[in-house]
């Protein structure tokens, strides 16, 4: 499956609320994760935000459920986010 391909079939699920479990979306949202650190030569520019469609309250609660799930504190955070030059 291309990754276009596995975009579409990702935005598909949205209609079906139950079609995944937590367990299923941890593991789609890790390797969209990978994908998006491994292949964008620019993770941190607007260009490669360009095309996010989530609300900021989306953004931020995946945010905060990332930095938990590292045992990061948000002044660890601050200071990754000072040195990424943005």
């Amino acid at each position: 499956m291309s990754a276009s391909e596995t975009v579409d079939a990702a935005r598909a699920l949205l209609a079906d609320e139950d079609a995944l479990s937590q367990s299923d979306l941890s593991a789609l949202l890790s390797a969209a994760m990978k994908l998006y650190t491994t292949l964008s030569p620019d993770p941190y520019s607007d260009e490669a935000l360009a095309g996010l469609d989530v609300t900021t309250t989306q953004a931020v609660t995946v945010a905060t459920a990332l930095l938990r799930s590292q045992s990061l504190t948000p002044f660890e955070f601050s200071v990754w986010f000072a040195s990424s030059g943005r």
